[in-house]
């Protein structure tokens, strides 16, 4: 029992950790995003959704 209460803790942290780096990713591209006007905002979000593996299927964008 202890085992299986060790393996969740281990994997709730590394959910968390994959959480907490997404987090900061999202924050860095929106202050770009704010600050920069030259490009138009919805290109903007694509390098963050190449990075994350969030694509639907490869070289699909949207």
């Amino acid at each position: 029992m202890l085992s299986r209460v060790a393996e969740s803790i281990y994997w709730l942290n590394r959910y968390i950790e994959r959480a907490e780096n997404i987090a900061r990713f999202v924050d860095v591209n929106f202050n770009l995003i704010f600050w920069t006007l030259r490009r138009s905002r919805p290109t903007m979000w694509e390098p963050l959704v190449v990075t994350a593996g969030d694509l639907p299927f490869p070289g699909a964008l949207w």
